[in-house]
């Protein structure tokens, strides 16, 4: 016997109950009455003792993103998306985000709503009734551009300059670039590139499906190859865009030819999720005193969301130049204990007024030991990836070769996907 979390509108229970009893003919159900009270159990379940059923409901955020919230929570034993009249689109959405089953209720026989009560509310489930088969999309398994997701147990230390830098110069590489701004509440790396405003995410929750033509409404061109998406315009809207940030991540990848992330702090669901999707994950510090203890409470989070240790990657950023990197610091952290190392070189308080004047292209093409580190870093990511454009330039700066006398070896040479 297992037990189910489900929720749905009253008159959609029977349904319910009848696709369910079809998965697991013992099993038992408690009903959530609010979708924040379903995410809530599940989250503080054990892992893996409960399976997750979301069905029709007329209230709070959509059946679609509650399921690929709770999806992407990784706490629960299964997710299952049932609605009525599922179309095509929402069953992409449903494999994007990771969900397991969807279920048409309109091909489901129904079954007694009530059921037979027992301690806690829970309903026996009645006989059986075979389910239907789920179709998987065609394109459900194209692959979408490398997502490179900058993020840091801490604040300051300058993950929007690294990734607004690394933006330019992809673009000026001749890639198409796609800058998410996932501080959805107070980021500003639209400012970077001289921007008045961001995208707003926040629409995300009152569309009814991730499209490539919602991607092309929400980037915003800071020139030909280079966009920038997010965050929310209102800091109380952050929330409304949370559970849609993994599709709309997968979404953009199709879009582009280089997804680059930067993310808040804290880690909030939307930062969990580009985490779980990226490439790779870059963890950024500084040589502040506390920066190691960070990263590694960082790194080890990120393991425990699923991120293959082979995904993760470290920075150094603001280093000296003229002092030699200490690749063993770290190494035995859960997370860093083969993560390739990298440092990006401090570069004043040029690099501060130029990025708070809004000419992070100009620091692209400025030459400073700054800038050129950051290429070497992206070119040589890049290159690990797969991905490195067939550029002069890029290929001298996966290299070094403008700063390998003053960087050394940014880490070990290691071609893991």
């Amino acid at each position: 016997m297992s037990d189910w979390l489900a929720i749905c509108d009253e008159k959609d229970r029977g349904a319910l109950l009848a696709a369910l009893r079809a998965e697991d003919a013992e099993g038992t159900v408690e009903w959530a009455r609010t979708p924040d009270a379903l995410r809530g159990a599940a989250l503080e379940a054990a892992p893996g003792a409960l399976g997750v059923a979301i069905g029709p409901f007329s209230e709070g955020v959509s059946g679609v993103n509650l399921a690929a919230a709770v999806a992407r929570d990784a706490n629960a034993r299964t997710v299952m998306l049932m609605g009525r009249g599922v179309s095509g689109s929402v069953r992409s959405r449903a494999v994007r985000a990771g969900i397991d089953a969807v279920i048409d209720l309109d091909e489901v026989g129904d079954l007694p709503a009530g059921g037979a009560a027992n301690d806690g509310g829970r309903l026996a489930r009645p006989p059986a009734l075979a389910a239907p088969p789920v179709e998987v999309p065609l394109d459900a398994d194209i692959p979408g551009a490398p997502i490179v997701t900058f993020c840091s147990g801490r604040g300051g230390v300058g993950k929007t300059a690294l990734v607004a830098t690394a933006a330019a110069m992809a673009a000026r590489w001749g890639m198409s670039v796609c800058a998410l701004d996932l501080d959805l509440s107070c980021g500003d790396l639209f400012s970077c590139f001289g921007l008045p405003g961001g995208s707003d995410l926040a629409r995300l929750a009152s569309e009814p499906s991730i499209s490539h033509e919602l991607v092309e409404r929400l980037k915003i061109p800071v020139r030909p190859g280079l966009f920038v998406l997010g965050p929310c315009e209102r800091p109380e809207a952050a929330e409304l865009a949370m559970a849609s940030i993994g599709l709309l991540i997968r979404v953009i990848s199709t879009t582009c030819d280089l997804v680059l992330v930067d993310t808040s702090t804290t880690f909030t669901d939307a930062v969990a999720q580009a985490a779980q999707l990226a490439d790779r994950l870059v963890i950024v510090s500084d040589g502040r005193a506390g920066s190691l203890s960070s990263l590694a409470r960082t790194s080890g989070l990120a393991v425990r969301l699923g991120v293959a240790r082979t995904r993760i990657a470290r920075l150094e950023n603001r280093a000296n130049p003229r002092e030699r990197a200490n690749l063993a610091a770290g190494r035995a952290e859960v997370g860093l204990e083969a993560a390739r190392a990298f440092r990006t070189f401090e570069g004043g308080a040029e690099v501060e007024d130029q990025l708070a004047s809004g000419r992070a292209v100009d620091l692209a093409e400025s030459g400073s030991p700054f800038a050129e580190s950051v290429a070497t870093v992206l070119a040589q990511i890049l290159a690990e990836l797969g991905s490195l454009p067939e550029c002069e330039e890029a290929v001298r700066a996966r290299e070094g070769s403008t700063t390998r006398g003053l960087l050394g070896l940014f880490g070990l040479r290691r071609e893991a996907r």
